[in-house]
Parts: structure tokens; sequence; C-alpha cells
């Protein structure tokens, strides 16, 4: 997948424009950043099968079963296979790549998995409750290339 020549600038100001973002289901969660950081590094929308289909925790687990037949996990490995983008190993990963991690390290009371982009080698970015939430040694459990 071929990234935008200026895709660290992209990045960033995307980066800036949602910092102070607040989650909102359906339009700033945790899967949909992922998806618009991916748009802004190379223009694709891994979310197009998602947008404007759910506004409420429940509809997004409704929705995420129906597509997938299971939770976080099983849905972004179907949309990174249907995109042809590869699982990797961390150590090979680069900044703005998706990343599957512990959403413990993004919000304390919350439990599971959540999608992030890597930000370096050490640290990844999530939403959080009130915006961007820079994660340092998150627990990753996969990675894909972008």
């Amino acid at each position: 997948m071929l990234r935008y020549n200026d895709w660290p600038d992209r990045l960033s100001s995307f980066l800036k424009d949602r910092h102070n973002t607040p989650f909102k289901w359906g339009k700033s969660d945790c899967c949909l950043f992922a998806a618009d950081a991916v748009q802004a590094i190379n223009g694709s929308d891994p979310a197009h099968f998602f947008r404007s289909k759910y506004s409420t925790m429940k509809g997004a687990i409704k929705f995420i079963k129906h597509f997938s037949g299971g939770g976080v996990e099983a849905t972004v490995e179907k949309i990174f296979m249907e995109m042809g983008c590869i699982q990797i190993p961390l150590g090979l990963a680069n900044p703005g790549d998706v990343v599957l991690m512990d959403v413990e390290n993004v919000h304390p009371e919350a439990h599971g998995l959540t999608t992030g982009i890597l930000y370096d080698r050490t640290m990844a970015i999530a939403q959080g409750t009130n915006g961007l939430v820079y994660v340092d040694n998150a627990d990753i459990k996969k990675v894909w290339a972008i």
C-alpha cells in the first residue's frame, strides 16, 4: 500500500486536528481514529464499511459482530486482509502503521483491545475519552503495515 509522498506532514496535521477531539461512537471512536489516520497517510478508507452505520456502543458491537462474526480483533483482521495489508512483527513496524493494543493502556476503566497507530518504536496513539492518548510502552498485540 503506497503512502502519499508527504504522509508525515499529513499525519502530523491530522493528529493536531484530532488532538482534543472527544470520543464519540461512530464519529471519533477507536476504530475510526485508526481508519482516519490511514486515510490521511494514503487516501484509503478502511472504515468505509462502517461510516454512518452506528452511533452507540451497542450499535458498534452489533455492527462489527455482523461484519466479522467477532469483536475488534476479528474486524480489524478482516478489513486489513481485504485491503491487502500484511500483519508484521512490531520490530518491522513504522510510524503510521495500525496497531491492535490493550485498551487498558488508553483508558484504565476499559478492557479488551483497541486500535491505534504507531507513533514510534515505543509509543502508540489511540482515541481516548477526551482526545488522543499517546501511550508509551503500549501493550501492542498486532501490527499491520500501511
